[in-house]
C-alpha cells in the first residue's frame, strides 16, 4: 500500500511504533562513531589548511575543543546500552542524538564563517569541500534518522547556501545553487528511503502476524493429529450411548405396549365373567320368574348387583387409565380434615370389609391439611381397596396417622399376599401387575395414578413388604404445601418418555 510521507511524518516522534525506535537506534549505535569520525578527520584537514593564517582559537583550541568532544561522545556512547526496555527510553535517546547532531551542526557552520575571511582562493575552496563531504556524509551515516538529517541539511546546509550567494562572487553563487540541487535531492533520498524503511517494518509485521497466525494452524493441525484417535473412540462412544439410548427407548416402549396388549386383554377377561354371571342369572330368573321364591330373587338380584359392581369398578380403573393417557388432571386444594377422610372411606366401604379386622389410630394426625380431598379421596380408597382385595385370607388390616419431619403420613398395613422385594419399584408403573396377584381383579393402574396424584401434592408414596406375610403402603405429604389451581401434568408423549426411563 502507497503511503504519503510529508515533512512532518519525517521530523515527528513515531513513538506509536516500537520496531521503528528499536531499528533507528541500532542503526545509529553502528553509525554515530562513523560520524564523528567523518568530522574529525575533515575539522582536522580545515584546521591545517588555515593553520598560519587564521588565529589559533581557530585553527588549534576551537578544532582540539570540537575533535576531544566527539572522541569522548563517542567513548561514551560505545559505554552506553543499545537496547531499551520501552519505547520511551528508546525515544529519548534518539531525541538527544538529534539534539546532539544540530549542535554539532550550528558549531561547525560558526567556525566556518569565522574561518572564511581569513583564507585565500584555494583556502575558502577547502571550506566548501569540507562543509560539502561533512555534510553529505553525515546526512547518509544518518539517513535512518530523518529529524537529525534534516537538522544537518537545514542547519549546515542553509546557512552556507545563504553564506556562498551573499559573497557576490560568480563561482561561490554557483557552487550555492549547485549545493541546493544537492540538498534537495538529498532530501529525496532521505524520504525515499525512510519510506522504504516503514514499508519494511509493517511487512516485517504483516509477516510475523501471518507466522504467528500460520504457527497456530500448525499447532492446532498438530493437537487434530495426536488427538485424531481420541477424538474418534470419543465420537464412537458417543454414538453407541446414543444407540444404546434408543434401542432403551425402543425396548421400554416395546414393554410398554405389551403392558398395554396384557391390559386390554385382561379388562376384556375381567368384563366377560361379571356379564356372564349377569346374563346367566337374567336368564335363570326369567325362565323361572313363576316358581322362584321372593327371596331365591333377591339373591339372584344381589349377585347381579355385584356383578354390576364389579363391572363398574373395571369401568373406573379404565377411566383412571384414560385420565393418565390424556396428560391433565384437575386438582382443587383446599382445607380439608384427613382423620374425617379416613372414617368416611371406611364408612363407605363397611360393607365389603364386614369380615375383617381394622385397627385405626389417627389421635396424632393434624386436623388440618391442604390439598384436594377429592384426589386424596380417590388414593386412600385406592390404597384401602388393594389391602382388602389383596388379604382375604388374613383379614387384619391396621391403619395408622401421624406426623414425621414436617409431614402428615398415614400407613395402611395389611397382612395379604404381599409383593415380592424385586418388583416393590414397578409397582407404580402404569398396567404393572405384582406376581403375587395372579387370580385377584385388577388392571394395574391405581396405584400408578395413586403415585401422580401424591407427586402432585407435593408429598411421596412409600411400599415395603414381605412375600406371604404383609405389605405396607404409606402415604406422606407436607404439612404446609403451596399449590396452583391447576396441575398439570405431562403431556402423554412426555409421560410415555417418563414410563421408558422407569427404572425396571
Amino acid at each position: 500500500m502507497n503511503q504519503k510521507f510529508t515533512l512532518r511524518d519525517l521530523v515527528r516522534s513515531h513513538i506509536d511504533k516500537p520496531e521503528l525506535l528499536r531499528m533507528q537506534l541500532d542503526a545509529m549505535s553502528r553509525q554515530i562513531p562513523l560520524v564523528y569520525l567523518i568530522v574529525s578527520v575533515n575539522v582536522v584537514g580545515v584546521a591545517v589548511a588555515f593553520y598560519g593564517d587564521a588565529p589559533d582559537l581557530l585553527t588549534i583550541w576551537t578544532p582540539l575543543v570540537g575533535v576531544s568532544l566527539f572522541l569522548l561522545r563517542s567513548i561514551a556512547w560505545w559505554r552506553s546500552p543499545k537496547t531499551f526496555q520501552t519505547p520511551e527510553l528508546a525515544l529519548k535517546e534518539l531525541n538527544r542524538v538529534s539534539i546532539l547532531m544540530a549542535g554539532s551542526a550550528l558549531a561547525l557552520s560558526s567556525w566556518c564563517v569565522l574561518l572564511f575571511p581569513y583564507g585565500d582562493a584555494f583556502q575558502q575552496s577547502h571550506i566548501a569541500f569540507f562543509i560539502s563531504v561533512t555534510l553529505i556524509g553525515t546526512i547518509f551515516a544518518s539517513i535512518q534518522l530523518p529529524r537529525s538529517a534534516l537538522a544537518a541539511i537545514g542547519i549546515s546546509g542553509t546557512a552556507f547556501v545563504i553564506f556562498f550567494m551573499t559573497r557576490g562572487n560568480m563561482v561561490f553563487s554557483a557552487m550555492a545553487v549547485n549545493f541546493i540541487m544537492i540538498l534537495s535531492v538529498v532530501y529525496l533520498l532521505v524520504k525515499n528511503y525512510f519510506k522504504t524503511m516503514i514499508a519494511f517494518i509493517n511487512s516485517n509485521n504483516e509477516l510475523s502476524g501471518a507466522n504467528d497466525e500460520l504457527q497456530a494452524l500448525y499447532e492446532e493441525l498438530k493437537f487434530h493429529r495426536d488427538h485424531l484417535a481420541d477424538q474418534v473412540d470419543a465420537r464412537t462412544a458417543e454414538l453407541k450411548e446414543q444407540t444404546l439410548k434408543l434401542e432403551q427407548a425402543l425396548e421400554a416402549e416395546r414393554k410398554l405396549n405389551e403392558m398395554q396388549n396384557e391390559f386390554v386383554s385382561m379388562v376384556s377377561h375381567e368384563f366377560r365373567t361379571p356379564l356372564a354371571v349377569i346374563d346367566g342369572t337374567a336368564r335363570r330368573v326369567e325362565t323361572r320368574m313363576g316358581d322362584m321364591h321372593s327371596e331365591e330373587i333377591r339373591d339372584r338380584m344381589t349377585k347381579i348387583r355385584g356383578s354390576v359392581k364389579r363391572l363398574s369398578n373395571l369401568v373406573e380403573r379404565a377411566l383412571d387409565a384414560s385420565r393418565l393417557a390424556s396428560g391433565r388432571i384437575q386438582c382443587h386444594p383446599e382445607a380439608y380434615n384427613p382423620k374425617q377422610l379416613v372414617e368416611e372411606i371406611l364408612e363407605r366401604n363397611a360393607e365389603i370389609s364386614s369380615g375383617f379386622t381394622i385397627d385405626v389410630d389417627l389421635k396424632r394426625l393434624p386436623e388440618t391439611l391442604i390439598g384436594d380431598p377429592d384426589l386424596m379421596d380417590h388414593v386412600l380408597t385406592n390404597i384401602l381397596g388393594n389391602a382388602l382385595k389383596y388379604s382375604q385370607k388374613n383379614p387384619h388390616i391396621i391403619i395408622t396417622g401421624g406426623q414425621e419431619n414436617g409431614s402428615a403420613v398415614i400407613s395402611f398395613r395389611d397382612h395379604g399376599v404381599g409383593i415380592p422385594r424385586n418388583e416393590l419399584k414397578r409397582v407404580t408403573e402404569r398396567f404393572f401387575r405384582a406376581s403375587t396377584s395372579t387370580g385377584i381383579q385388577g388392571t394395574g393402574v391405581g396405584l400408578n395414578l395413586v403415585g401422580q396424584i401424591v407427586d402432585m401434592h407435593g408429598g411421596k408414596l412409600e411400599i415395603d413388604s414381605e412375600v406371604g406375610n404383609w405389605t405396607e403402603v404409606r402415604i406422606i405429604v407436607p404439612l404446609e404445601t403451596e399449590y396452583e389451581i391447576d396441575i398439570e401434568m405431562d403431556s402423554p408423549a412426555e409421560k410415555l418418555q417418563a414410563n421408558m426411563n422407569w427404572e425396571i
